[in-house]
This record gives structure tokens, sequence and C-alpha cells, in this order.
């Protein structure tokens, strides 16, 4: 495997698992427990819930701008308040955008 392959598989699996991350997190602020003090209570909830299974399918099946479409997800799951599983996606943009 090339070194652009092992990079790129790196990015793939460290956006699935900061989807996986969002996805518990975000099943936690619907319910009420939230680890950020803004967002948009149970609606920002649903919105970082649907973004967070769009970071799992784009690690799943990446597409050609990958690394640019998981740092807008990132940003944005952060900014609906879902802390820890945004950050770890945004690490795997900068991995995705390294290669």
């Amino acid at each position: 495997m090339s070194k652009l392959q092992e990079s790129d598989v790196v990015m793939r699996i460290t956006a699935i698992a900061g989807g996986i991350i969002a996805l518990i997190e975000a099943v936690l602020k619907i319910i009420g427990v939230e680890l950020a003090i803004w967002g948009w209570g149970a609606i920002g909830g649903v919105v970082a819930l649907i973004l967070a299974v769009l970071v799992i399918l784009l690690g799943i099946r990446p597409i050609h701008y990958t690394p640019l479409f998981l740092g807008i997800l990132g940003v944005s799951v952060i900014f609906f308040g879902v802390l820890i599983g945004g950050i770890i996606i945004i690490i795997a943009t900068i991995l995705g955008t390294i290669t």
C-alpha cells in the first residue's frame, strides 16, 4: 500500500470514528445531556445527528472532495454543540488534506 492510500485509510477510519462519536453525542443532546452550553437543544441535536450520519457515509464511500466536505460538516457539527465528535471530524479533515 502506498503512502497516499495509507493516509486515505487513516482519514476514512478517523472520519467514521468521529461520526460514531458525534452520533452518540447528538443522541445525548436530544435526551438533554450535553457537553456544550450552546446549541439549539433538541433541534440542534437532530441536525447534528443527520450531519453525523453524513460523515459516516463519507467515511465509508468517499467522494472526490471528501476532505472539504468533512471540514464543512465538522464545523457544522461543532456549531450545533457536538464538541468531541466535531473535533475528531476536523482531525480527519486535516489528515485528508495533507495527502
